[in-house]
């Protein structure tokens, strides 16, 4: 199953110039190239955007023009990996890739894991070249001691926010796993008519907090979306995966900034997250249609996981977001009886007129 559909773009062309590229070994030519149409990228070049990343931080110390920090580069890798796990979790191109970020990441434990998987799926006669790396790459891993807990909840708190989520929003099913937190989705019931997509375990990194603010109670959240009753994650089609792909974008940011993400926080993509939507950023809110003992979990040493949804906006919003408070915004809504979510065609609340949504 292909998670991303080509659109607009001439795929047999970007094959060809990725490979010219290679040739002269312009890493960042790649990158200039693909990362224009990362929205709409496939699988198979999605891999290459993903292995022009690795190798452009490999060299980046020697090489002026790549403007980003390896580490940068392996974390935008790695992000990118996670977008195409179902489709690459029996590939071993796509399993030595990310082993290859992690290892670099300094997460030589999950990086084991996966290059352990890759030399279960190797194809002979195409990948087979990939043997030695992945052999030298493991003698490496088992020579560190791999911390991983740093950015992980303990298990009784894992086992507390898994309550918390089957007790206040019901059972549900696990879309996608990545090395620091899972999707899951809470299908629609008759009180709630609407997919309830959520993350489990983005609790375990501790935000940066500004001062005057209390790290106890604002340092760890959770995400959600709401979708469709009718939206269907099985479906290829790329217009019903950008709301997933843009909160993984918004996930991955979360546990690799230093900025303080909490109520109100926005962004702004500066262009459409998809070809067929006008939003071009989010907000993040309260979860509206839940009350309040369902939005606040407290953990085993006394911090509290808040839980947020990310709500999208069209840039008239996002403008009016960048000059007003996010309760401010939220007023509008309410006043012109809109609701945000779930994604749908909805009128802007900044404007009068009424853009097309294909959701």
């Amino acid at each position: 199953m292909e998670i991303f559909v080509m659109e607009n773009v001439d795929k047999a062309n970007l094959v060809k110039q990725v490979a010219e590229l290679y040739e002269a070994d312009s890493f960042g030519g790649i990158i200039e190239l693909l990362e224009p149409h990362l929205a709409d990228l496939d699988y198979d070049l999605a891999l290459e955007l993903a292995r022009a990343y690795i190798n452009a931080a490999n060299v980046q110390d020697s090489n002026p023009q790549v403007l980003a920090t390896s580490e940068q580069l392996y974390l935008n890798a790695n992000a990118l990996l996670d977008k195409y796990g179902m489709q690459g979790k029996d590939h071993a191109t796509y399993l030595f890739y990310k082993g290859y970020a992690l290892f670099k990441l300094g997460l030589t434990n999950d990086a084991q894991i996966r290059l352990q998987r890759a030399l279960k799926f190797i194809k002979f006669g195409s990948e087979d070249k990939l043997l030695p790396t992945i052999n030298r790459m493991l003698a490496l891993c088992q020579s560190y001691d791999p911390d991983n807990t740093s950015l992980s909840l303990s298990k009784e708190d894992e086992q507390r926010l898994d309550e918390h989520i089957r007790h206040h929003f019901g059972k549900y099913q696990i879309i996608f796993k990545t090395d620091r937190y899972e999707l899951v989705n809470v299908p629609p019931s008759e009180d709630r008519p609407f997919n309830l997509i959520m993350t489990r375990g983005v609790s375990g990194r501790r935000l940066n907090v500004p001062g005057g603010v209390d790290p106890l109670t604002n340092s760890r959240i959770e995400l959600a979306v709401c979708l469709p009753k009718e939206w269907e994650f099985s479906n290829s089609e790329s217009y019903n995966l950008w709301p997933v792909n843009t909160l993984c974008d918004l996930i991955n940011y979360v546990l690799t900034t230093d900025e303080f993400i909490g109520f109100g926080y926005a962004f702004s993509k500066g262009k459409p997250v998809h070809s067929t939507t006008d939003f071009t950023g989010g907000m993040l809110t309260a979860l509206g249609a839940y009350d309040k003992e369902c939005q606040e979990l407290t953990l085993t040493d006394g911090s509290v996981v808040r839980f947020f949804e990310l709500v999208f906006l069209f840039p008239a919003e996002l403008e009016y977001r960048s000059k007003h408070s996010a309760p401010a915004l939220l007023e509008l809504f309410d006043l012109k009886k809109v609701i945000p979510s779930p994604v749908r065609k909805r009128m802007d609340v900044c404007i009068q007129s009424v853009p097309v949504n294909k959701i």
